[in-house]
């Protein structure tokens, strides 16, 4: 028995790396054809189809009239989200892998718990395998409160019944909606090294995107409570108003802006967030920049970003030097050298850690979200995505990227990685093998 608890975790791991799941590739002819040009009026033309594409996917269209504000700046994103909550008047919904009741784990509580005690509608979904028993014990003050707390656990393969609950099927999202008129998605979770040591990206967001936030949210309150009412949404046209009101000093806001949230769970095998990732490499031109974690990234995408590189395009991936998981360091670097040689360059990120998920192209398209680009977010977890279709704020993005590289990141040489030491080679080789992704 002894052994069997050992075996069976440990088979888990290497099924978790292997990324087991669906991975039917996405067909040429599976993407719609746009035969009415005044569909999804706003968007450019040559990216249409991506809009169509992930509306069949999802069952949402792009929304225009969007007011938005990158946060890469952790003090900024706290500054305004205790802002946004603590003005809420009517309800706030959090959809959140993480939640922990450390320092601004317990400013948020105090603000979500004062406004349930008042009579505000304040619901919130966490994943149960991502706490502590400990995690879960400061958490009793929302409910105490009169906070709507849910833990979200779906088990769906095997792999979830083997190793409760640490298999597939997580919900990774990270969402905050506040009066139905603003939401924020994006990478940090809430705890205190996400605001202080690590580094990510959100989006704030006020305007008609909002409303399909709330659809995803309910669409997961449906799951971890079938006979709850569903949120209701706020109508366009306040949203309209909303957006075009927002003002931040401080923050740069783009306003009147095109949006698309693509929200992906593992029961639905249309992949539309990996459909989003592979879209936007196959129809890269000039460049295709991201950020990434965590891997292995499917072969299919692999495929596709060194078939960008060999047309030309400029393919840059930005990986953390430091990895809180050291085996996907290690299965990082293992890429490392088949990537370099097809020509995509690779940046390590120093010092801290990295934890931003965003890639952004051609100085038009700019996806920010929670899903990594690797098996576990494509295939298994639960994940939202906000797709920006624009020119203003998709070039302020690239220079974003270009200041990182400059600032915070060393380049990785194929002649470097050639140099590197027999066990390093060996160690990356069997973390590859083992997690059966021969890229």
């Amino acid at each position: 028995m002894k052994h069997l608890q050992i075996l069976l975790p440990s088979a888990v791991i290497l099924l978790l790396l292997s990324g087991c799941g669906y991975r039917a590739p996405l067909l040429k002819s599976y993407i719609p054809d746009i035969t009415d040009s005044s569909r999804f009026a706003g968007i450019r033309g040559d990216y249409k189809e991506l809009a169509a594409l992930l509306s069949k996917d999802t069952g949402l269209d792009p929304t225009g009239g969007n007011t938005l504000g990158l946060l890469p700046d952790r003090l900024r994103k706290r500054e305004l989200l205790l802002d946004d909550l603590d003005k809420a008047s009517e309800s706030v919904l959090l959809d959140y892998y993480r939640f922990v009741s450390d320092t601004v784990g317990t400013e948020i509580m105090d603000i979500l718990s004062r406004k349930a005690s008042t009579g505000k509608e304040v619901a919130v979904i966490l994943d149960r395998g991502a706490h502590t028993r400990k995690w879960m014990t400061g958490h009793r003050p929302m409910p105490e409160a009169g906070v709507e707390l849910y833990y979200f656990y779906f088990p769906i393969t095997p792999l979830d019944y083997l190793w409760l609950p640490k298999g597939t099927n997580r919900d990774h999202r990270k969402i905050v909606i506040t009066d139905g008129t603003t939401a924020y998605a994006g990478g940090r979770n809430i705890q205190d090294k996400y605001f202080s040591g690590w580094h990510d990206c959100d989006i704030r967001i006020t305007g008609p995107a909002t409303a399909h936030f709330t659809t995803v949210f309910n669409e997961n309150l449906l799951r971890v409570n079938p006979s709850r009412k569903p949120v209701a949404a706020k109508p366009d046209s306040l949203l309209r108003t909303a957006a075009a009101k927002d003002s931040i000093p401080g923050l740069r806001q783009f306003y009147d802006k095109t949006v698309q949230v693509v929200p992906d769970t593992p029961t639905d095998k249309r992949n539309p967030v990996r459909n989003c990732f592979l879209w936007s490499i196959w129809n890269a031109k000039r460049y295709f920049w991201f950020y990434n974690p965590y891997t292995p990234p499917p072969v299919q995408v692999l495929d596709a970003l060194k078939d960008a590189a060999a047309r030309g395009v400029d393919v840059r991936w930005i990986a953390p030097s430091v990895n809180d998981v050291i085996l996907e360091k290690w299965m990082a670097e293992s890429l490392y050298e088949s990537l370099l040689k097809a020509g995509i360059r690779i940046y390590e990120w120093q010092g801290e850690i990295l934890h931003a998920k965003m890639f952004v192209t051609d100085d038009y398209l700019t996806a920010i979200g929670s899903a990594n680009m690797d098996n576990l977010s494509f295939f298994m977890n639960l994940e939202v995505e906000t797709i920006v279709y624009d020119e203003e704020l998709t070039c302020y993005t690239a220079d974003i990227y270009r200041e990182d590289i400059e600032a915070h990141c060393r380049e990785i040489t194929l002649e470097e990685v050639r140099r590197w030491s027999f066990f390093r080679k060996l160690r990356n080789w069997l973390t590859k093998a083992i997690g059966g992704h021969l890229g």
